[in-house]
């Protein structure tokens, strides 16, 4: 007979229903990435085809970030305000994806593009907190791990979505790919509404509204994880740096192709699928703190690399070396900051995660590059590794780790 476990609500779920609702938001986080990295594929082409200029291309870009960026608030709200509504939640965001795709294949004007862009970016935020914090309530003893696999599913969509988009728009125009992607996007969203719907969320009853704004309250006088969010920012302050003019650096100072810019930046993305689910699990048995300090130190000491090594293949293993750190350091901080909260407010805690990424993230790259018509753009690397090593340092030097593991 198969086996049950309690959580949090008293609710009953069998260990076939926790593992299909972890394949679930593992695959449609893959197919989400997939999405999220076609749109730089497609950057150019739309340019090209709306006749944009360099200024609307990069309002483009950031009108979809802060639109992405500002989404996390009713995204945690309506995650665990209507957590009961899990399936729905979860694949209405997949399939909004497609039809905000299909939008921007038919916009004919640049402020059309910009709206669709914006509803594109919103669209792919509602997934996180209602996935993340499922995940937090039915792996109690295997948070890390469960994130952390989740994390994996987005860099595989990560690596993927650019190679694939790439092939297929060497055979359609950039509008038939985007138009043709509300399909697919249409079609998982009603899989994963299927797949989800039968089972058990953890949650009998949907707090209320004042139930609700008491307890995220509390999470903002919670020091533990304040830190964990001062953490956050500094880990993306360096990886937006990092991700912005790494491939600058690699196709105009050492002048490689498209392609071979495109295998560099596959690499790093190699890495973290492999090194997500270890660190998770460590972090599970070890401590979160055991593997995020290490961790960190060693992402600072990767971008350290990248300044002093050569073009070449050492320059390559020591973007396959950052790629292990960079991206399981967000699952391991998120993990971290459901350790320390209670079940009714875990979604928006996943949405303070990544909200204070973003606001740290949204001006670091400016920054940088000032620093690099300044100095060099090499020299954004030592920037990067500044903040991060900083990051580290606090992160070994403060207590914020929870008590002890649920």
């Amino acid at each position: 007979m198969e086996s049950t476990r309690a959580i949090e609500s008293g609710e009953a779920i069998t260990d076939r229903q926790r593992m299909a609702l972890l394949l679930t938001v593992i695959v449609g986080h893959a197919l989400k990435h997939m999405f999220s990295a076609a749109f730089f594929v497609l950057l150019p082409e739309i340019k090209t085809g709306l006749a944009l200029s360099n200024i609307q291309v990069g309002t483009l870009s950031t009108a979809r970030n802060i639109a992405g960026g500002l989404a996390n608030v009713p995204a945690g709200f309506t995650a665990d305000r209507f957590s009961a509504r899990r399936a729905e939640i979860l694949g209405v965001s997949i399939a909004l994806v497609g039809l905000f795709a299909l939008l921007l294949g038919l916009a004919s004007t640049y402020l059309t593009a910009l709206a669709a862009a914006a509803l594109f970016s919103i669209a792919i935020t509602f997934w996180h907190p209602a996935a993340i914090s499922s995940l937090s309530r039915l792996f109690v003893t295997r948070r890390g791990l469960s994130i952390a696999l989740h994390g994996a599913g987005g860099s595989v969509g990560e690596a993927l979505g650019p190679v694939l988009i790439g092939f297929v728009v060497g055979f359609f125009i950039w509008r038939a790919v985007l138009q043709g992607s509300v399909v697919p996007g249409l079609l998982c969203g009603i899989l994963v509404w299927m797949m989800l719907r039968h089972i058990p969320t953890g949650e009998r009853t949907s707090p209320t509204v004042a139930g609700y704004l008491r307890s995220m309250g509390r999470l903002f006088v919670n020091r533990r994880l304040l830190l964990i969010l001062l953490f956050a920012g500094g880990f993306a302050g360096g990886q937006s740096a990092i991700l912005t003019f790494l491939p600058v650096y690699l196709r105009e100072d050492v002048g490689v192709s498209s392609m071979t810019l495109g295998l560099y930046l596959g690499l790093a993305n190699v890495g973290g699928i492999a090194s997500q689910p270890l660190m998770g699990y460590v972090s599970d048995r070890r401590g979160r703190k055991a593997v995020l300090v290490p961790s960190m130190a060693a992402l600072a000491l990767s971008f350290l690399g990248l300044y002093m090594a050569s073009p070449g293949l050492v320059f390559a293993l020591v973007v396959l070396a950052m790629g292990v750190f960079l991206f399981p350091m967000m699952s391991i901080l998120l993990a971290s900051a459901m350790d320390l909260v209670e079940g009714g407010v875990q979604a928006t805690t996943v949405s303070l995660v990544f909200g204070s990424a973003v606001v740290v993230s949204g001006f670091t790259p400016a920054i940088a590059g000032v620093v690099a018509d300044a100095f060099s753009v090499k020299a954004v690397f030592l920037m990067a590794s500044g903040i991060v090593g900083v990051t580290a340092l606090l992160a070994f030097a403060t207590p914020w780790q929870a008590a002890r593991a649920r």
